[in-house]
């Protein structure tokens, strides 16, 4: 499934983890190229510099809290508010609450 909202984007994607468990981050949907993401420790993050790429309006998130695993499957709807622009970050938050949020980071 591809979405894709008005414009494009710089490429710029970071995940986060905030909550107190480690968390596998299987694979993600929605953008033109897969991000490399895998294990993100107990606050910590990774973060990919892509090409230039198409602005989704969902992306799908397949985690767990086991490596190598996906036991779990959160959509995040991406609105036109939620756009990085030049230096900016399209970042994905797994947030103390134990949910998945996205926002852009400066």
């Amino acid at each position: 499934m591809f979405l894709t909202a008005c414009g494009t984007f710089p490429g710029r994607i970071g995940f986060e983890n905030k909550c107190a468990k480690d968390v596998w981050v299987a694979h993600v949907e929605g953008f033109e190229s897969e991000p490399p993401v895998g294990i993100i420790g107990s606050g910590y993050g990774t973060y990919a510099l892509m090409n230039s790429m198409r602005m989704p309006r969902e992306v799908v998130i397949h985690w767990s809290y086991r490596w190598y695993h996906s036991d779990y499957t959160t959509k995040l709807p991406i609105d036109n508010s939620v756009k990085p622009t030049g230096n900016e970050t399209l970042l994905f938050r797994f947030n103390k609450n134990l949910h998945w949020e996205v926002s852009v980071a400066r």
